[in-house]
């Protein structure tokens, strides 16, 4: 499971959280190594292999996915598994095709990254303090020494984040902008259709990540089958190389969640649970993958590790 594929430029440029990327001369070795190694399977194949009965249990089997569908996917990844040949899955959050939308993580992760903040008023900070306690439940005073001053402030807000709704989340999205002075960033971050197409074209399919990117438990249920199924129609209608896969934003479902993708027609859901499966996996519907990030994958040794599940982490 990989999210992002960066340059070491990029990374350094940009507010990248670190289990989000490898770079991009990591990830072709990383390619290499699995074209050596491993039978890399299109999601499709592993879904025929699973209904047909027919999984060699002396094979290596290995399906590469990718989380978001970031352009850096098309710019520096594409070309690699194009070259070598490979597979792919890439999982799109359709709302954000083509658009200058930013994931909300990263828009806090950018402010945070750019604010001046020894430069911040009492009015400022004290209107942030209100609101984190507002809508967290926490002591700003604790949490906004984090987020002043310790390195790492942006993911531990962003965890704390995640139970907010959209709402909630744009709103202290709006107030830390205006109060550390930093304009939201622009750009556009995700794949647009044009080079979804083309991606299609060379072996690369694609499943669903829902429409928003909301996390799926803190949404109603009419609210998950719209997500599920609008996402998938847009795809299916999209002319693309589409497989009716869901993936769960931020790996969170539940039983419910689970029973609704079942019901609306995906054959299989992946979550970012760690793990591999086998012949017939327990639940196809919450499938276990191997994350991917620089900060433990950043040589062969440690990518072969971490396949094996000798090098753990929480996803």
């Amino acid at each position: 499971m990989y999210h992002r594929v960066l340059t070491s430029e990029e990374v350094a440029s940009q507010a990248v959280q670190p289990g989000m990327y490898v770079l991009d001369t990591i990830f072709a070795q990383q390619m290499d190594f699995l074209k050596r190694s491993f039978t890399v399977l299109s999601f499709r194949e592993l879904l025929a292999l699973w209904r047909d009965g027919m999984w060699d249990e002396h094979a290596r089997y290995c399906v590469i996915t990718f989380d978001d569908g970031w352009l850096d996917n098309y710019r520096h990844a594409y070309p690699v598994l194009k070259r070598l040949g490979l597979p792919a899955t890439i999982f799109l959050p359709t709302d954000y095709v083509g658009s200058d939308q930013w994931f909300w993580p990263d828009q806090i992760a950018y402010l945070l990254r750019t604010a001046h903040v020894d430069a911040l008023g009492v009015k400022q900070v004290e209107r942030i303090k209100g609101l984190l306690f507002e809508l967290l439940g926490v002591s700003g005073e604790s949490l906004m020494e984090v987020v002043l001053h310790e390195e790492g402030a942006a993911d531990q807000l962003i965890d704390r984040c995640k139970t907010l709704r959209k709402d909630q989340i744009q709103t202290l999205v709006n107030t830390l902008a205006v109060d550390l002075g930093v304009s939201l960033p622009v750009g556009r971050v995700v794949v647009n259709w044009d080079e979804v197409r083309e991606m299609s074209q060379g072996g690369i399919s694609f499943g669903s990540h829902s429409c928003s990117h909301r996390i799926m438990t803190t949404i109603t249920s009419s609210e998950v089958s719209q997500e599920l199924v609008q996402s998938g129609q847009i795809l299916e209608r999209a002319g693309i190389n589409y497989i009716p896969v869901f993936c769960y934003p931020n790996g969170n479902s539940n039983a419910e969640v689970q029973a609704q993708a079942k019901a609306h027609g995906y054959e299989a859901a992946v979550s970012v649970q760690a793990g591999v499966e086998a012949a017939q996996p327990g639940n196809r519907f919450a499938l276990r993958r191997v994350g991917i990030h620089n900060d433990v994958t950043h040589s062969i040794p440690l990518f072969s590790l971490r396949l094996c599940g000798l090098l753990s982490r929480t996803n």
